[in-house]
């Protein structure tokens, strides 16, 4: 039982001495060390306010090509994914009634040409007979009918026959542009009829993205106003469009507004993809600093602004307008080349002693 009380008097002893230690050097306890931190300074440049969106991309062109005749397909001339150029061949249909058809109408018409020829010299034979008095006028005038009711029936014929030809012509299913086959909705055998669709296709050049706006922003925003658009898939490149179309109908669910944006395929965007658009409402110059040199305290947002000849801070009320990831814009409470704290800035307080480190970070600025 001894030992153990000699060794608490031992360690009361210890403390008492390192107390009394502390209690003279009283001035060195009352100093404040520096706070490391970086500097930046408020800069006025031009900013944008910005609506964000994430859309999806359409392709412009997208046609059904329908047949346009009827016949059973027999050929095949592309699968889907296959690139094709505006005038090329996709299928062909059995042309047999298509020719046929062309064969008649041409029979029809030589026959109708010969009568009408016949009649129109009839015509001129009675008109010299009419003439001489030699004819009772009535036939005159019914010869004259006759020839003008075969050239109704002529140009009727023609008219037919052009139809037939045309017929023939629809038996090859064309590509009315260029692009890639996205479907093939046919088989070789397969009975089409007329505006069927036989295929689908996609052309790659010309797209639109279509951007979903809150409707509370939509009266803020106009035809030709700036969008910067890049996919989620391949962020590297950015375009930069205008708006081309408004859709009037705000959505039942969303309560939103759709935009069009027409573009010109950068050359590895899909259709379908989502696109990010960031939408302009407004530029303007302002006083701006990075979002992490604004501290929030109880009183508000404030920041610490440098006094280089004391190497401390004082803490500056502000007041923060419009929010951007990379800067904010400060209304009031700076001027244009403050230094204020930026990293360390959250660990200050009024008239803190601080220690400049921008030119070990590298002097970071807005």
């Amino acid at each position: 039982m001894i030992q153990p009380r000699l060794l608490l008097l031992g360690l009361a002893t210890l403390i008492l001495t390192l107390l009394s230690g502390c209690g003279d050097n009283s001035s060195d306890a009352d100093a404040i060390p520096a706070t490391a931190i970086t500097l930046t300074t408020a800069s006025a440049q031009q900013v944008e306010e910005i609506e964000r969106s994430i859309g999806r991309l359409e392709a412009d062109v997208s046609p059904a090509i329908a047949a346009e005749t009827s016949g059973r397909i027999a050929d095949i001339h592309v699968e889907a994914g296959d690139v094709v150029e505006a005038g090329d061949v996709l299928a062909v249909l059995d042309a047999s009634f298509q020719e046929a058809q062309v064969r008649a109408s041409e029979g029809d018409v030589a026959q109708l040409e010969a009568l009408y020829a016949q009649q129109t010299a009839r015509v001129e034979r009675l008109s010299a007979l009419v003439a001489d008095a030699l004819i009772p006028a009535d036939q005159f005038d019914e010869a004259v009918a006759q020839r003008e009711a075969l050239g109704s029936q002529l140009d009727s014929a023609n008219a037919r026959l052009e139809a037939a030809r045309l017929d023939l012509l629809h038996t090859q299913i064309i590509a009315p542009v260029s692009g890639s086959v996205e479907r093939r909705h046919v088989s070789v055998g397969d009975f089409v009829s007329r505006g069927q669709v036989t295929f689908s296709l996609v052309a790659p050049e010309a797209m639109r993205v279509v951007l979903p706006v809150p409707e509370r922003r939509s009266q803020r925003i106009a035809i030709g106003q700036v969008v910067r658009l890049r996919s989620i898939a391949s962020e590297d490149v950015e375009l930069s469009a205008s708006i081309s179309e408004i859709r009037p109908v705000v959505g039942a669910r969303s309560r939103a507004v759709e935009l069009v944006v027409k573009i010109t395929n950068p050359g590895h965007w899909r259709d379908g993809a989502s696109i990010v658009g960031d939408i302009v409402l407004d530029a303007f110059d302002a006083l701006v600093v990075p979002p992490r040199a604004v501290v929030r305290r109880p009183g508000g947002e404030v920041v610490y602004v440098l006094d280089s000849a004391q190497m401390n801070v004082r803490e500056q009320p502000v007041t923060v307008g419009l929010r951007q990831p990379n800067y904010w814009v400060i209304e009031s409470g700076l001027a244009v080349g403050d230094r204020i704290a930026l990293d360390g800035a959250g660990f200050l307080t009024d008239g803190a002693p601080v220690s400049d480190q921008s030119s070990e970070s590298g002097g970071k600025s807005p």
